[in-house]
C-alpha cells in the first residue's frame, strides 16, 4: 500500500510537492524526504497539528516553516 500526498509549504522557498510514499511512513520520515529540518516547522493535516512521529495519511498536508533557515 502507498500513500499519496499532495504538500503545500508556507512561508518556505520550497515549492509545493506531491509525494508517494510506502504506508507505515511518518511524517518525520517525509520531512526527511523533503530534506526540511522538524525543529524549524509545523505539520498540518486538516488544519490540526499532527506529531512527527504519526502515520502519514494519504491526502493534502501543509508543513508551515515557523524559523528562519537563513
Amino acid at each position: 500500500m502507498t500513500i499519496d500526498l499532495d504538500i503545500e509549504l508556507i512561508n518556505s522557498e520550497l515549492s509545493n510537492k506531491k509525494l508517494n510514499v510506502p504506508g507505515g511512513t511518518t511524517y518525520e520520515k517525509v520531512l526527511d524526504l523533503l530534506d526540511i529540518n522538524q525543529e524549524t516547522v509545523l505539520i498540518l493535516k486538516e488544519g490540526q497539528a499532527v506529531p512527527f512521529d504519526g502515520m502519514a495519511v494519504s491526502g493534502n498536508l501543509t508543513i508551515m516553516c515557523i524559523a528562519s533557515q537563513g
